[in-house]
This record gives C-alpha cells, structure tokens and sequence, in this order.
C-alpha cells in the first residue's frame, strides 16, 4: 500500500465530509431548530456559529483543493494538458476543481453577505419580523440552498473520478 496516497486521500475525504456535512447539517437540522426560537436568539446562537465556522471552512476549503489536486496529478492519472482536457478523468478533474473553487467563493461571498445582512434587518418595535427581516432571511436561505447544489456537483464528480470517468 502507497501510505502517502492514502493519507492524501484520507484527509481529502474527511475534509470533504466535514465540510459538506456542516453545510447539510445547517440546512437540514440547524436552521430550521433555530427558526423556532425569538430573532434575537437566532442573531445570538448564528452570530456565534458564524465565529465559530468560517475561520475554519477558510482552511478547509483550500487543504481540500490542494489534496484534490495532488491526488489527482502527483499521485494520480494526470500526467500532463493531454490528460486533464483529453480524457474522462480529467474533464471530470477540471469540472470538480471549478465547483469547489465556485462553492468556497460562494459561501464566503454570497452567503457570508446574506448572513450579514440578515443579522442587521430591522425588528419591529415588539421584537418581531418586519418585511425587510423576511426578505433577508429568504435571500439567506435561498442562496444557502444554491451551495448544496454545488457540493452535489462536487460529490458526483468525485464518485466519477472512483471508477476512472
């Protein structure tokens, strides 16, 4: 057995759970628990998650593209431009490598600035949703959503690169 490559792959792998798992998690249990309790609640416990969590998936997120990328050239099939654009495996390489760069920047970019945004809408007077709080929490939710549509890219790709496609 090659113990650098599968170190590489390990890490790759457990990187990758962990950060798509963070963001299933967050839309499947996280977000709607929360959307129970008051907004200043909310604010509170996502404020603190979002202290928590983005340092971190700004370094996992690149180790992840780096592991990727030393997986599939060093210690891969691709050896060279002909193999990355004249084959299967490496159009699917390439495909993969656009969609976690495009899912890292839109997390960081586009939902970060939702989240900021969601946490500075006002409140009515008794502490309640006014229009602007609801609309900002659907943008939130809405392009939260559209990330998960790049990590199923992301996962298909990597279950085509398994069997050499």
């Amino acid at each position: 057995m090659d113990w650098i490559t599968f170190i590489v792959q390990w890490l790759h792998v457990l990187l990758g759970i962990t950060w798509f798992g963070y963001s299933l998690a967050l839309a499947i249990f996280f977000i709607p628990a929360v959307s129970r309790l008051s907004i200043p609640t909310q604010r509170e416990i996502g404020a603190a998650l979002g202290e928590r969590a983005t340092p971190i998936i700004d370094v996992i997120a690149p180790t992840i593209l780096v592991l990727g990328v030393i997986r599939g050239t060093l210690l891969g099939p691709i050896d060279s431009l002909a193999d990355l654009f004249g084959t299967a495996y490496g159009i699917t390489f390439v495909v993969a490598l656009l969609a976690i760069v495009a899912t890292f920047l839109w997390g960081r970019i586009v939902i970060v600035r939702a989240v900021d945004e969601l946490a500075v809408a006002p409140l009515t007077a008794d502490g309640g949703p006014t229009p602007e709080l609801d609309a900002a929490l659907a943008r939130a939710k809405r392009v939260a959503g559209l990330e998960l549509v790049g990590f199923m890219v992301i996962f298909t790709c990597m279950i085509l690169m398994r069997f050499g496609l």
